[in-house]
């Protein structure tokens, strides 16, 4: 087991079109008065947001360090580069559209290395919270998954809206380096694709921030659909994950018994009343994954 000597931490807060300013305000003062850090830093790198905020007032608090990147890279460059750029042995990765719970986020986090036996090749995450009160109408599609869906599969699925590492696992790994897969240049799959690829070992801990940056239907959908594109390509280069990755085994379970035509069919006839309701007041999170799994098949086809 660890001993509980004083951590040095890490914390790396990708930005893209975010006003991220109070949140590091926060997680600063957290940081500031935790016994258990002996050093810390924040690094923010905000990945060439058009939008404008206030985000480079963060330079001024000690140990925290903001940089804008000229041109954008993506999701999984950027907290490659994050990594790199971090100079402490801990990496704690946080979304920027992130709000605190509770007062112990940093706590959790550092009584979880202490109370393992071994943190080689784990990864700690924690929990993702929606606010309760329902968002305006083009917003609560995503509302609805993340409550419904996200939020109530945390235990069993990682996902890196906040996740804890060793810096020495971005080092190598039995002669290879291990990295988020830079190929995928788009939302989708590069958290679980990064797990799975490099052999880590999710722990998930009871420690939870609330998503606040909400998508519009439209984006939240297209986001979506790119997702299942980046996995339809990365399962073809890496067969390993069909088996780890929930459609990917309904795929193959629909190809055993040859229903993978008709849903597809069913797909093209339903696809224009599916879209409507996914757009109304009262989306359906079942619908959703109807159509995930139509256009995920209609894709894959067209692609092979």
């Amino acid at each position: 087991m660890f001993v509980k000597n004083k951590l040095n931490l890490s914390i790396l807060i990708p930005c893209y079109n975010w006003n991220v300013s109070e949140f590091i305000h926060k997680i600063h003062v957290l940081c500031q008065h935790e016994d258990g850090l002996n050093q810390f830093e924040i690094i923010c790198i905000e990945d060439a947001s058009p939008m404008l905020f206030a985000n480079q007032k963060i330079n001024s608090l000690q140990y925290v360090k903001y940089e804008k990147l000229n041109k954008n890279i993506g999701r999984s460059r950027i907290r490659n580069l994050m990594a790199k750029k971090a100079q402490y042995e801990w990496l704690l990765f946080i979304d920027a559209d992130s709000k605190l719970s509770d007062n112990f986020f940093i706590k959790k986090y550092i009584q979880a290395i202490q109370q393992n036996d071994t943190c080689e090749n784990v990864i700690f995450y924690g929990g993702t919270l929606y606010l309760k009160k329902q968002p305006e109408k083009d917003k609560i599609l995503h509302w609805k998954y993340g409550t419904k869906i996200e939020s109530k599969r945390k235990k069993e699925c990682f996902s890196s809206h906040h996740f804890l590492m060793q810096k020495k696992i971005f080092s190598t790994k039995e002669m290879k380096k291990v990295e988020f897969n830079e190929s995928i240049s788009s939302y989708g799959y590069e958290d679980v694709l990064f797990i799975i690829e490099n052999k880590l070992k999710p722990v998930y801990i009871e420690n939870h921030l609330y998503h606040l940056g909400l998508k519009n239907t439209r984006k939240f959908i297209s986001d979506t659909e790119h997702a299942l594109k980046n996995l339809i390509h990365q399962s073809k280069k890496n067969r390993g994950v069909n088996t780890q990755i929930k459609i990917l085994k309904i795929d193959r379970l629909l190809s055993i018994f040859y229903l993978n035509r008709i849903m597809i069919l069913f797909f093209r006839v339903f696809k224009n009343p599916i879209i409507k309701n996914l757009y109304s007041n009262r989306p359906s999170i079942l619908i959703l994954q109807c159509y995930k799994l139509g256009y995920f098949l209609t894709e894959k086809r067209a692609i092979s």
